[in-house]
């Protein structure tokens, strides 16, 4: 009689496939530090030259871990855990591409009054050193208003 708490020291441990869970975990963080700290410097928030190729080879990582899966003849259990991180992997990969390319650059319609208007309305901001700065201090002048868009 063989005690079902005791491991067979005949049965072969399959080996893990480390890439089904490292692909997904790169991309997530690829993703995620995009807007927790990237996003915060102009030259990587226009186009995230560091968080893509992060994206991209986690994506990679998983497609290696379902061919390992599949290759090595995993079990039932090991070919859905690859095929569900190869799964999170692409989505996540795409819902970060849609924000940054796509979401990012949407602009919005403009509205009646801001077709019809000449002139900018009157506004007051602060400068750089806090000193109140007005539209009106610079009429008679050639004056540019850019608005960037950012995370502010």
């Amino acid at each position: 009689m063989t005690n079902p708490n005791v491991k067979n020291p005949e049965s072969p441990k399959r080996p893990v496939n480390h890439s089904a869970w490292i692909g997904p975990v790169v991309v997530f963080a690829g993703a995620v530090s995009y807007f927790l700290v990237f996003a915060r410097f102009p030259v990587l928030r226009d186009f995230p030259w560091l968080n893509l190729p992060i994206v991209a080879a986690g994506v990679i990582v998983s497609v290696l871990g379902v061919r390992h899966a599949i290759a090595r003849r995993a079990g039932a259990n090991g070919r859905f855990v690859s095929g569900i991180g190869l799964f999170f992997s692409v989505g996540v990969s795409a819902l970060f591409c849609f924000y940054v390319f796509y979401l990012s650059y949407q602009v919005p319609k403009p509205t009646k009054l801001s077709l019809n208007l000449s002139q900018a309305p009157e506004f007051a901001l602060s400068d750089q050193d806090g000193k109140q700065v007005r539209l009106s201090d610079f009429r008679g002048r050639k004056l540019i208003l850019t608005f960037y868009r950012g995370h502010w």
